[in-house]
Parts: structure tokens; sequence; C-alpha cells
């Protein structure tokens, strides 16, 4: 392969999102390492995300706290990168102009193209692609952006801390399996499935598979359910809400067996960890998020048969009954899911 100059290998992308959203670069990450681009990741989000990268993937990290600060790093990096990369979530002015000032050109996706802006690139929203082909079409063309494996996904050498299992006071010697029952920050009633559905699940695993650990994850906006699971006082659950880092919970999830939850953050994590995982499905759409189309066997989505969903994402959003998936009187796309059901998936799943 022959190679650029120096000069014109120099990358950066930008991550103003959360964990998901970041884990959904990595394929184009890692096609730009393969071609030996130099990669800077500009973080300007309030997540760790930058702990899920280490220097097989980034050669440099930004951190930026404020939006001054975007202005001030573009100034003093007046034209240093070839190419800047931003996805369809950040659309902001002073982000959109400090990329501008620092980079030759900026590529990223736009719902509607603007012909008269030179300075970009415009890559248009393929209502077919997930998300992360999405990413993937900024440097390639729509045909070689096409994904097909869970293997693009995968962490290419991630660095992990043994330790962990002596942090959390883990066993050593049983199978343990990640659990998240609430994500997007207990914001998003239409992602999260009832909580009194995972203690109805939760506590019929722990009973009849005591030879199992499981693990429950969360952030601080999770602490209220704590104590409901914390009734069920059994030795093979350990509740871990509100008490890790995102780098604990990237540990966590890889020395389990797999992950059992919703659409997330940590659901990309597990995947790129290469664990077996089970999701559950509300209002987003499993075609921009899941894994099972890429691979069955290891992925597993369970989705509510309802006409309206999924009535929640950036584009193919199913609005036939609502247009704010906030604003939908029942969520039955979760209600509608048993306890039951869930629990015999998991079961066929994991092969309990």
């Amino acid at each position: 392969m022959k190679l650029l100059p120096v000069k014109k290998r120099k990358i950066a992308i930008l991550f103003t999102s959360g964990l998901g959203d970041t884990v959904l670069f990595i394929p184009l990450m890692k096609e730009l390492k393969r071609k030996q681009f130099n990669i800077t990741c500009i973080f300007f989000a309030e997540y760790d995300n930058d702990c899920l990268f280490d220097d097989s993937l980034v050669d440099k990290k930004i951190f930026i706290k404020t939006k001054l600060f975007v202005l001030f790093y573009a100034l003093s990096n007046f034209k240093v990168f070839t190419n800047f990369y931003i996805n369809h979530l950040e659309d902001g002015r002073l982000l959109n102009f400090s990329s501008k000032l620092c980079s030759k050109l900026v590529t990223k996706t736009y719902r509607n193209k603007n012909k008269n802006d030179h300075h970009l690139r415009i890559k248009a929203s393929i209502a077919s692609f997930s998300d992360a082909e999405q990413n993937l079409h900024l440097l390639y063309s729509r045909y070689n952006s096409v994904i097909k494996t869970p293997s693009n996904f995968y962490f290419p050498n991630p660095k992990l801390q043994v330790d962990v299992q002596n942090k959390f006071f883990l066993t050593t010697n049983k199978k343990r399996y990640i659990f998240q029952i609430s994500t997007g920050n207990n914001l998003t009633p239409f992602k999260n499935w009832p909580i009194s559905n995972w203690l109805n699940v939760i506590e019929k695993l722990c009973n009849l598979y005591t030879q199992y650990e499981c693990i429950i994850i969360g952030d601080r906006t999770e602490t209220g359910y704590t104590s409901n699971f914390e009734k069920l006082n059994f030795k093979n659950l350990n509740i871990l809400i509100g008490k890790t880092t995102v780098e604990d919970a990237f540990n966590l999830i890889a020395n389990s067996n797999g992950y059992i939850g919703l659409d997330s953050g940590f659901l990309h994590i597990a995947v790129a960890l290469k664990k077996r995982t089970l999701a559950i499905f509300g209002a987003s759409n499993e075609k921009l998020y899941g894994y099972a189309h890429l691979d069955a066997n290891n992925h597993k989505e369970i989705i509510a048969d309802i006409g309206c969903r999924p009535c929640h994402g950036w584009k193919c959003a199913n609005t036939s009954r609502v247009n704010n998936p906030l604003l939908c009187p029942d969520f039955a796309c979760l209600t509608s899911i048993t306890p039951e059901f869930v629990f015999n998936e998991i079961v066929s799943h994991f092969n309990l």
C-alpha cells in the first residue's frame, strides 16, 4: 500500500455524545488505522468515553471542556488536519466553524446537502445504513461501507484490568453475566423495560441458576432502583449501580460471559469485547443500532411485534402513532414484552 506523505495523513474525529455513539466509530477508525492514518480524537462530551480507546486505535487524545476552548484549539492548529470527521449528531455552528479552521476538509453526514460550502464534503444519510455504516461512509463509497460482520466493531487490542474481580469482590469460580436495567441516563422511558419486570427475571435467574453470578451495572441516575434489588438478597447477585466508572464497567463486561440489557452504550461495548448479548429494544431501531442481523447466534434482540415501532431515531422513525416517543401514552413496545418471555429467551440464548 502506497502511503500518503505524513502531512496528509493527519485525521481528526470529533466525539460529542455518549458511549454507544463512540463505539459506533470503531469500524471507521479501524479502516483509517489500516490505511496508516494518524488519528487525533477530540472529545467534547461529558462522558469518559476516551477510556475505550488505546494507542491501537488513537494516536492522540484532545479533551475540550468549553466552547471557547474549541475555538482556541482550532486557531492554534490552523489547517493541521487533512480531514475532520463529524457524524450526524453534531450540528452546532461553533464546532462546525472550528473544524473548518483546523482542517483542509470537513467530512460529515447531512440530511440536507449544502452545496454552497466548499469546505465540506457532504455525505448524505442513507436510509438502509446503520449508524456505524453511516460513519464508515464518511471514508468510503456507499458500496464499501456495508458492514457484514460484528468483527468490524471488535477492539484491536483492549487493555484490560484483571484486578476488577478483586475490586468488586466477584466470585472467581463462577460464570457471570452483566445486566443493565436502565439506559439513557434514566431519561428515555421509550428504551427502558419496566423495573418490576427486571426484578421478576433476575430473581428467577438467581434462584434457579446459583452456579452463575448476576452483576447489575448502571450510572448514578439509577441508584433509586438499588434498594429494590437488594431486597432479593441472593449471594450470586452483585448490585453495582452507581458504583463503577466507565472504565470499571468496561472491565466488568470484559470479564463476563455475556451482556443482558437494553439498547445502550454498554451493549455496544459488549459487542466490541466479543461478548454474547441479549438486548430489549423499545422505540429505537434495531437496524440502526443492533447486531442480530450480523450474527444471530451470538446477538439476540427482543422486539415487540407492533406496527408503530420504531418511533425513535434520527432517520427512519415511524411516526404513525407519535411524533415524539416521549409522548407515547403506554410504551406498548416495552410493556407488552412479558418477564416470562424474556426469562426463557435468556436461558435459551446463553445455554444456561
